[in-house]
C-alpha cells in the first residue's frame, strides 16, 4: 500500500545553513510515527519542511497523490494535513470556541457545530471552558485547544511538534492519552516530534532517529525501545 506521506532524500535549512541532509521517511494511513533524536538533530526543521514553512533544497515530499515539495502551508492544509507547532499554537485573545472555529477556516457549508461537539467529546475540559480565552488557560489546556483546532478539518495527517513541552507529568499523561484516542477513532495518522522519547516510542507504530540532520536508525517503536545502542545514545539508558 502506498505511503500517505513520503519524504525522499530531502536536504533543507535556513538560508545558506543546511540542517537536514538526505533525510527520508514515510507515514502510512492510521500510523503514529515518532521522530526522536538529540537537541539540534533537525527534528523541528523536518516538520516545518514537511508543512511548507521551509522548502527542501533537494529531494521531494509527497502527500498522497500530491507532490507538496514547494507548496505553501495553506495548500498543504487544503489537501488534508494540519500542524500543531510547539509554541504560538493558539489565538490567545480568542475563546476556546473561537479557536476551534478558526481551525475550520477552510470548511464550506459543513456543520461546524457538529465538529466542535466531537472535539468537546474528545476534550471534555474544553467544553467546560468553551467561552474562556485561550490565553488564560494552562499550558496543557492550550495544547488541547491547539490539537482540537487542528482536528476541525478532519485531516488525514496531523503533525505535532513537542506536544508535551513544558507540561506537568500528569498533563503529559493526559495529552498522550488523547493522542492515542485521536488515532484509535479511525482518526488521522500522526507524525510526532517529542523529547520524551520513551513515551512517544511506547505509543508509536514506527519511529525514526535523527542525529546531526541525518537518518540514523528506523524501526518499530518496540524495536527502537529495545535497541541497546538507541537506548544508550538517545533514551538515557
Amino acid at each position: 500500500m502506498p505511503a500517505l506521506l513520503t519524504v525522499d532524500t530531502i536536504s533543507a535549512g535556513y538560508g545558506d545553513s543546511e540542517i537536514l541532509h538526505d533525510v527520508s521517511m514515510e507515514v502510512h494511513e492510521g500510523e503514529i510515527v515518532s521522530i526522536i533524536g538529540p537537541n539540534g538533530a533537525g527534528k523541528s526543521t523536518l516538520m516545518k519542511t514537511v508543512f511548507g514553512l521551509l522548502h527542501p533544497k533537494k529531494g521531494s515530499i509527497r502527500f498522497g497523490e500530491h507532490d507538496i515539495s514547494h507548496h505553501s502551508p495553506y495548500r498543504i492544509v487544503e489537501v488534508g494535513m494540519c500542524y500543531v507547532p510547539q509554541v504560538a499554537n493558539v489565538f490567545t485573545d480568542l475563546t476556546v470556541e473561537e479557536n476551534l472555529e478558526m481551525g475550520a477556516f477552510l470548511l464550506k457549508g459543513g456543520d461546524i457545530g457538529a465538529r466542535k461537539e466531537r472535539i468537546f467529546e474528545l476534550f471534555p475540559r474544553l467544553k467546560e471552558r468553551r467561552r474562556q480565552r485561550a490565553g488564560k488557560m494552562s499550558g496543557g489546556e492550550r495544547q488541547m485547544v491547539a490539537m482540537g483546532s487542528a482536528l476541525m478539518l478532519d485531516p488525514k495527517l496531523v503533525l505535532m511538534d513537542e506536544p508535551s513541552a513544558g507540561l506537568s507529568p500528569k498533563m503529559v499523561e493526559v495529552i498522550f492519552e488523547r493522542i492515542a484516542e485521536i488515532n484509535r477513532q479511525d482518526g488521522p495518522a500522526i507524525l510526532m516530534v517529542e523529547q520524551n522519547a520513551q513515551l512517544s516510542l511506547q505509543m508509536a507504530h514506527r519511529g525514526y532517529v535523527l542525529a546531526s540532520g541525518e537518518n540514523r536508525v528506523e524501526g518499530t517503536g518496540k524495536d527502537l525501545l529495545n535497541d541497546p545502542e538507541v537506548a544508550r545514545l538517545y533514551l538515557g539508558g
